[in-house]
């Protein structure tokens, strides 16, 4: 014989029990609590005991994520005005996570997210310049985001390169999205895309790699 009860978070003392052929009977709790992506929650009851066993599903336990990349050159043509990272490539698996016009990575649940990407910059001017990257979330620049370097000069017949990463841990409400923006003090400086290698070989160089992962 068993009392059903429903909580919303977690079962609590039950306080009411039923005397049933000299034994008390304690009653029993339906855990009203929704299991997470690839999550399995299972319930046994006894007379007096909820038991809820939680085990990771066949996929085993995934977070929302994205990865993109980009294969364009992206150049600044003032040194006063801030520019969108821009990404052409998006993985085929991704899940919960897009691009929207070009260069917003968008999220379509609400949870806290890290966002990371790498940037390789080329400079082929005799002088170094200074590059900086920050955060935008739904078009405000976040606070303290921000990361500078110098990108170096032409040497030995040779562009300056640079590789330059950024993480960011943000929480995301669903829909929203973040963006990479970056400043150059040169307009000789810019995000590249660099060939493959022959000798010995090597992949292409995306001017752009970014990752996105739930917390």
């Amino acid at each position: 014989m068993n009392f059903l009860r429903t909580q919303l978070i977690q079962r609590q003392s039950d306080l009411m029990k039923v005397r049933l052929d000299g034994q008390v009977w304690e009653s029993q709790s339906i855990l009203n609590v929704q299991a997470g992506r690839n999550i399995v929650f299972a319930q046994t009851e006894t007379h007096n005991v909820s038991t809820l066993t939680v085990s990771a599903g066949t996929a085993g336990v995934l977070g929302w994520w994205g990865s993109f990349l980009d294969t364009t050159d992206q150049t600044v043509t003032t040194t006063t005005a801030a520019y969108a990272i821009t990404l052409n490539t998006s993985d085929a698996n991704n899940d919960g996570v897009s691009v929207v016009s070009g260069s917003q990575i968008t999220v379509a649940n609400a949870a806290v997210y890290r966002a990371g990407i790498s940037v390789q910059f080329t400079n082929n001017d005799s002088q170094a310049y200074d590059a900086v990257v920050w955060v935008r979330k739904n078009g405000t620049d976040v606070p303290d985001s921000a990361s500078k370097v110098t990108v170096p000069s032409t040497h030995g017949g040779k562009n300056g390169h640079l590789i330059m990463f950024v993480e960011v841990a943000q929480e995301l409400a669903a829909n929203d999205y973040l963006q990479f923006m970056w400043h150059a003090e040169g307009t000789s400086v810019k995000i590249e895309t660099l060939p493959a290698g022959t000798t010995p070989v090597y992949p292409q160089i995306p001017s752009v790699i970014v990752t996105v992962n739930q917390l």
